[in-house]
């Protein structure tokens, strides 16, 4: 049995590839589509196991007749940095459908791939090159959710959250990352952790409702004159979809063959902003108050030698503001913020590119 005392960052290892696979790519950039690669940049990693219980009574006495277990649900979800490595979200759907187009929800709703985390001693200064400790094999896995947060203060990350019904643990050497080194140690990122400077606005295409973006999608130039020109210091920024899994099950077997997407899938988007006049927004019950916006978020991350990728959002152009708020700026000494949040379906696009000025 693994004799660690406990367990922190630096021993945990998380490889992510195609269902059935069990080679580990141990070389740059980590994306290969016939492996299990590992996932750079990790933050964190937590593991849900839920066990379904029905219950059956029965005339006569007030007891538990029978407690039926159905197969167990498991989810699993991670947030890593954006910072040049192969996203979440493209790892755990590495072969999309070409048909569909390879980058769009549709194109990677039915892809299922599989994790391994491995726990390494807890005397070890990295994970990986000796076995593990212990390891976690979930298998079958979907995509549930995603979501990508630039904060004006920290880093930007991606969180993903994957689902199935199959998780096995071993002890000691038993899994396919024994003695694979994993990278961790010998490379830092590629293009850099990305941060609020590095969203291309030039590149981005913005909500024409907010103050300062102009009717091209375009954040003008601050001249300095609040008064006539309202202008928006965007603060947070967070794209997020949730694929809501339904599960279909047949006779004869009792896991599920298959757990589609609940089309339609709405697709949110908010920007948090500084604001010096208001929200500008009006709301008349006689007039129709919205258009659509394009949305586009370009983050081209950090230029550097190690060819790192820059992250492209596109939530198409049927982007509807669902709700502006505004607040702040009481006795605290806090500033006046204005929240605005859109709303679409099934339209959302995650590129990672080599030049994001594109």
């Amino acid at each position: 049995m693994p004799n660690n005392r406990r367990v922190f960052w630096a021993v945990q290892g998380v490889v992510i590839g195609e269902m059935g696979e069990n080679t580990i790519n141990t070389t740059w950039p980590y994306n290969d589509k016939t492996k299990l690669n590992p996932v750079k940049g990790l933050q964190s990693v937590g593991i849900t196991t839920t066990f379904n219980l029905e219950q059956v009574f029965e005339m006569g006495q007030l007891s538990l007749y029978e407690n039926l277990e159905e197969v167990p649900d498991v989810e699993v979800t991670l947030e890593k940095v954006l910072d040049g490595y192969p996203l979440l979200y493209h790892l755990a759907t590495s072969n999309p459908s070409v048909a569909t187009g390879t980058d769009t929800l549709v194109g990677r709703s039915t892809e299922r791939c599989d994790l391994r985390m491995g726990v390494y001693s807890d005397t070890a200064s990295k994970a990986g090159a000796v076995n593990p400790q212990s390891e976690v094999y979930c298998s079958g896995m979907y995509v549930s959710s995603i979501s990508y947060t630039v904060p004006v203060d920290g880093n930007a990350t991606e969180s993903c959250t994957l689902v199935g019904n199959h998780k096995q643990w071993y002890s000691a050497a038993a899994g396919a990352i024994d003695n694979a080194d994993l990278g961790f140690g010998s490379e830092s990122a590629p293009s850099g952790t990305t941060r609020r400077q590095h969203i291309n606005l030039t590149a981005s295409k913005l909500p024409t409702d907010i103050p300062g973006v102009g009717s091209d999608g375009q954040m003008d130039s601050y001249d300095g004159d609040i008064q006539n020109k309202p202008f928006a210091h965007i603060q947070n920024l967070t794209v997020s979809a949730d694929l809501g899994r339904e599960a279909i099950s047949e006779l004869g077997h009792k896991d599920p063959y298959h757990r589609f997407v609940s089309w339609p899938v709405e697709v949110t988007c908010e920007f948090e902003i500084v604001t010096g006049s208001g929200d500008f927004v009006n709301a008349q019950p006689h007039a129709t108050n919205l258009a659509d916006q394009t949305i586009r978020i370009n983050l081209s991350g950090v230029a550097s030698a190690g060819g790192g990728a820059g992250v492209v959002l596109d939530l198409g152009s049927k982007n509807k503001l669902t709700s502006v708020s505004y607040s702040g700026a009481d006795t605290g000494g806090g500033n006046a913020t204005t929240s605005f949040s859109y709303s679409t379906f099934n339209d959302l696009t995650v590129f990672q590119v080599r030049n994001p000025t594109n």
